[in-house]
């Protein structure tokens, strides 16, 4: 069978199964979905990932860190994920445990054009090496920026950061002249 690997469906296929391998190998599997996202299916992986969670007997600490984080990540996806020409919203969500963190993966369609900005966007909230200076640098965009189209104002990747106390890693990955899959991973260290 051959995959034309320019169109977003399998080309984020692909990508989930690599990124589902990836976490296997590295720890324990907890949550991995790919599917369309809206506010119910959010309910239900909402109520998943905290039993989940608890169940693999966590700090108290991270675990509401974890819940929070995978809380933002999917409002995140659902809210700015763009769609195809058909419509069509691509993502997936990737949830486990390695000896000594949480890790969230996940992955949205964004258009080309908005990679610049996003990407200096990161490179910002990640250039902080204390967790004050990113604390005031969130309220400074809060206080600063109005809200986007989308209704956010751009602290969604501040409050992650904030909150895991970890960089951002993330990854784009070009599917055609449009569209690229953003892979967005999130670390929460189990102290």
């Amino acid at each position: 069978m051959n995959i034309t690997l320019d169109k977003e469906e399998p080309f984020f296929d692909l990508h989930f199964d690599k990124n589902i391998e990836t976490a296997n190998a590295a720890g324990n599997l907890i949550l991995a979905y790919d599917g369309v996202l809206n506010n119910e299916t959010i309910s239900k992986l909402e109520g998943t990932i905290e039993e989940k969670i608890i169940e693999n007997n966590l700090p108290k600490m991270v675990i509401k860190k974890v819940f929070f984080i995978c809380v933002e990540v999917l409002q995140n996806m659902l809210i700015h994920g763009h769609r195809d020409d058909n419509g069509a919203q691509h993502n997936f969500f990737i949830l486990y445990i390695t000896n000594t963190s949480v890790k969230i993966k996940s992955a949205n369609l964004i258009s080309n054009s908005v990679i610049a900005k996003l990407s200096a966007d990161v490179d910002k909230i990640n250039s902080f090496s204390e967790s004050a200076d990113l604390k005031a640098f969130y309220l400074e965009h809060l206080e600063n920026n109005e809200l986007s189209d989308k209704g956010g104002a751009g602290l969604g990747f501040i409050t992650i950061a904030m909150k895991s106390g970890n960089k951002l890693g993330v990854q784009y990955n070009k599917i055609n002249e449009k569209y690229s899959l953003f892979l967005l991973e999130v670390t929460i260290n189990i102290e």
